[in-house]
């Protein structure tokens, strides 16, 4: 079974993530080199946070559905 609440909430992340290194390949030819593989890291480390926090999220999402499944049997 697909779940469409966890993907709606990767297709978000993603699209931010993506506006946001889109920013920084705009200025990659004005800034060094080693602050820019900063930059990245940076990014890359939030994107993961943020996927942990849907994986949560998903998680209790997933607790509440079969808490309304269980309650109400059709």
């Amino acid at each position: 079974m697909i779940n469409f609440h966890k993907n709606e909430l990767i297709n978000s992340v993603l699209d931010h993530y993506y506006e946001t290194f889109s920013h920084t390949l705009d200025t990659a030819e004005f800034v060094p080199e080693k602050y820019n593989q900063k930059i990245n890291k940076y990014i890359f480390r939030n994107m993961k946070k943020a996927f942990r926090q849907i994986d949560r999220d998903d998680r209790k999402y997933q607790k509440q559905a079969k808490r309304k499944a269980l309650e109400c049997p059709t």
